[in-house]
């Protein structure tokens, strides 16, 4: 199981369809639906869908391969592909929870995904669970101080081999990008792409030389 597409809702669709264009070639299939602006779905490539879905079902997940729920996020399933060598990869997706415990059974228990990391950072004011999902990571954050509300996704990072040459190619074609600043994760450095209409927060992430 790995994510292998992602589902954009923006009530301009001719729009975000050229943002995710000039955000460059990926080995992630990009569907862009008309509504109002956002990360709509994560879809998970399986091999074989229809095992995959009742078996999430007896879990306790709602819903089918079109959308399945899980703490009020939709999960599509869809058939296994290799994809190609690409110039940026999908390194991790934020879920931001009001409900660790419960995100840890859904991404855990029910979709299988490996917990690498539950870890408490006091000084910032949360908790990460960090769950390993193909070559991507689920970073799922919740607040240490109770917040209710469902769940929601926060935001894309991209991973690429070199981090300068991709600002400057995305700077090139009309993009904002941020300046390169020090990740929050040890030995990495990290740019802010400026574009809303790609309907989702949107980080590039390299190692660092």
């Amino acid at each position: 199981m790995r994510i292998t597409g992602l589902v954009i809702s923006s009530p301009d669709v001719a729009a975000a369809q050229s943002a995710w264009r000039r955000l460059g070639t990926i080995d992630r299939d990009v569907q862009v639906e008309e509504g109002d602006a956002g990360l709509a779905a994560l879809v998970l490539g399986v091999d074989d869908i229809a095992a995959t879905e009742a078996l999430l079902q007896r879990r306790g997940l709602t819903g089918d391969t079109a959308g399945l729920d899980v703490g009020g996020l939709t999960w599509r399933l869809a058939p296994s592909t290799g994809g190609e060598p690409a110039d940026l990869t999908l390194d991790h997706v934020v879920v931001r929870t009001s409900d660790p415990e419960r995100a840890a059974a859904d991404y855990g228990a029910r979709l299988g995904m490996d917990l690498r990391l539950d870890r408490r950072l006091e000084e910032h004011g949360f908790r990460g669970l960090f769950f390993r999902c193909g070559d991507a990571v689920v970073e799922v954050v919740a607040p240490t101080k109770g917040v209710d509300g469902p769940d929601v996704f926060g935001g894309l990072a991209w991973r690429t081999s070199d981090l300068a040459a991709t600002r400057e190619r995305l700077i090139t074609e009309g993009v904002e990008v941020s300046e390169v600043r020090v990740g929050r994760k040890p030995g990495t450095h990290v740019a802010t792409v400026r574009d809303p209409t790609l309907g989702t927060p949107t980080l590039l992430i390299s190692a660092l030389p």
